[in-house]
């Protein structure tokens, strides 16, 4: 059965998530301070955009005592990925 694969690439379409999931990545448990920082956006723009990832379970977090650290959620990115080509047809061998 196909998978709604839209909102998932929705939410890679906006430069903006791709370059917070590239630096949590690279640098994990980034602070959204930490984040605005890196990217030169304000507190508010980078809030959003990971509210926008959480509620597509693409980040996790963890709290400490004020702070949010944010992480890449690679298991469900490349779940979705995997879904998607399964529902292509296009078979991936895991070599």
């Amino acid at each position: 059965m196909t998978k709604a694969h839209a909102p998932f690439f929705k939410m890679l379409s906006a430069r903006t998530r791709i370059q917070i999931l590239r630096l949590l990545q690279q640098n994990i448990d980034l602070s959204v301070d930490d984040l605005a920082s890196r990217l030169n956006l304000s507190i508010t723009t980078v809030s959003r955009h990971l509210q926008l990832l959480r509620m597509h379970n693409l980040v996790t977090f963890r709290q400490e005592a004020q702070n949010r650290y944010y992480a890449v959620n690679v298991k469900e990115i490349a779940g979705r990925i995997r879904d998607f080509v399964d529902d292509l047809g296009i078979g991936l061998d895991d070599s």
